[in-house]
């Protein structure tokens, strides 16, 4: 069966991806999380756009019946990102239990991402489009994944989360 849907108050509003990237100013969509690793029992990713659509954030957040089943899903996530096309990892944020960053290109397009694992929840958000991999969009995007998994953890309390 596939997951079921983690409450829209898991993953923050576009007020908060605005104060970081203050072009990306709607939210485009939400729904199942279709990245998901693994067998989580609820999961929801949302995308954030740009009024003219081409710049993309999108949030991610999946929840599973355990830490270890988040570990196992957790890992199995960072080998998939270090095999994608024109994978560069770069420094792990300091979020959560574990965490890895990096950016990847497929053609011209080019976008980063991070993952995080904190207790039975993974998190992962990425920049893509006319956002340019910068130093600056880099750090403001883990700061916005920082708030992004204290939102989720906040919305599903320490059961939910530990």
């Amino acid at each position: 069966g596939s997951a079921s849907l983690l409450p829209r108050d898991t993953l923050v509003p576009v007020s908060v991806v605005t104060r970081y990237f203050p072009d990306v100013t709607k939210e485009a969509g939400t729904g199942p999380n279709e990245t998901s690793v693994g067998k989580p029992v609820a999961a929801r990713s949302v995308v954030f756009t740009s009024a003219d659509g081409k710049k993309t954030i999108t949030l991610s957040i999946d929840q599973y019946p355990s830490a270890r089943d988040a570990a196992a899903a957790y890992q199995a996530a960072v080998q998939g990102s270090r095999s994608a096309p024109g994978s560069k990892p770069t420094a792990a944020p300091k979020l959560g239990q574990e965490a890895f960053a990096g950016s990847s290109q497929l053609g011209a397009e080019m976008h980063f991402g991070l993952g995080v694992r904190d207790g039975r929840l993974i998190m992962s958000a990425t920049h893509a489009g006319d956002i340019h991999v910068t130093p600056g969009n880099s750090n403001n995007l883990i700061s916005l994944g920082g708030e992004e998994l204290t939102t989720a953890k906040q919305a599903l309390g320490p059961s939910g989360s530990d």
